[in-house]
């Protein structure tokens, strides 16, 4: 159960913004006592010239009467504003090793550490023998005009999200072993495994950039084949690296047309239920309905848990 009316925000709102290559989306949650919350915006603009401050500062004031008043702000960055890698964990106290982790990654990163941000995360399952963490590196120099906008709107900005994070927020009414395929158009697709509510493997796979660009006829084809190996391959590690038991189905969050097609190929291929995500309920109404807004709506309930937790 979610709460917003508490501490020093004196706003009914949280307000997220998203980013992707192309675009910006804006999501305002409204946060009701003794209920879900209710999405009262959902928006995006294009972006053709790089310039996201100038989009977050326009999609503020088009929705000037939610961003008053302080209200919680999250930001999730979309994949290739970021880059996500996992390492062994160093053998720090929690609060050294996110101080000294950009010094970590220096070989594994493209960022200098003058230059990086850093900050990690665990999954609740790990191989046997190893102890890795997740670890998100992103450019100060290209966060710091974003986060100066964004206190441009409200003192309390709450969270910055990897795209890989915010998602997981959509997927945790997946109880049964679950792979999720996600992607949005010209990125990296996500094969995320999820079972009881939370992840226990992400990978992104560069490979399936184009997915987005498939036409029912190269569907019927076999043109979904790639998807199905590396669908088997998260199956594979989450079954015999990490010795749990088996994927029970296959939950689709992809730009193609949801047809039937694209159901019955990876069926065929694969054995399993296939099936299209769901929006929650409380955000069908205003949802875009082809999961480019997921970003973006999973990293509103992500913040709202942030902000609630921080009280």
């Amino acid at each position: 159960m979610l709460n917003l009316f508490r501490a020093r925000n004196n706003s009914n709102y949280c307000v997220t913004f998203a980013l992707r290559k192309a675009s910006l989306h804006m999501v305002v949650l409204e946060g009701r006592d003794n209920d879900k919350p209710s999405l009262v915006v959902c928006d995006d603009v294009t972006i053709t010239d790089g310039d996201y401050t100038t989009a977050i500062r326009k999609l503020a004031h088009s929705y000037a009467k939610y961003c008053r008043h302080n209200p919680p702000i999250g930001l999730v960055l979309g994949i290739g504003f970021y880059q996500s890698v996992s390492l062994d964990r160093p053998d720090l106290e929690p609060a050294e090793l996110a101080a000294s982790l950009r010094y970590s990654l220096r070989d594994l990163v493209s960022y200098e550490p003058e230059d990086c941000i850093a900050d990690y995360y665990e999954l609740p399952i790990k191989k046997a023998g190893q102890n890795k963490i997740n670890a998100i590196a992103a450019s100060k120099t290209e966060l710091a005009p974003l986060i100066q906008a964004l206190h441009e709107i409200s003192d309390n900005v709450v969270a910055v999200l990897s795209e890989e994070q915010a998602i997981a927020e959509m997927f945790t009414a997946s109880e049964e072993p679950t792979v999720v395929a996600y992607q949005q158009a010209e990125q990296a697709a996500l094969l995320q495994v999820y079972r009881s509510g939370e992840l226990q493997v992400n990978r992104a796979v560069r490979a399936l950039e184009q997915l987005h660009t498939l036409t029912l006829d190269e569907v019927r084809m076999g043109g979904l084949q790639p998807l199905s190996v590396e669908v088997q391959r998260s199956g594979d590690y989450f079954e015999r690296q990490l010795r749990q038991s088996p994927i029970r189905q296959i939950t689709l969050a992809l730009t193609l047309p949801k047809q039937d097609e694209v159901l019955a190929s990876l069926h065929e291929d694969l054995g399993l239920p296939v099936a299209w995500a769901s929006y929650p309920a409380w955000a069908q109404e205003l949802a875009v309905g082809d999961y480019s807004d997921f970003a973006a709506l999973g990293g509103a309930v992500a913040t709202l848990k942030l902000w609630e937790g921080k009280r």
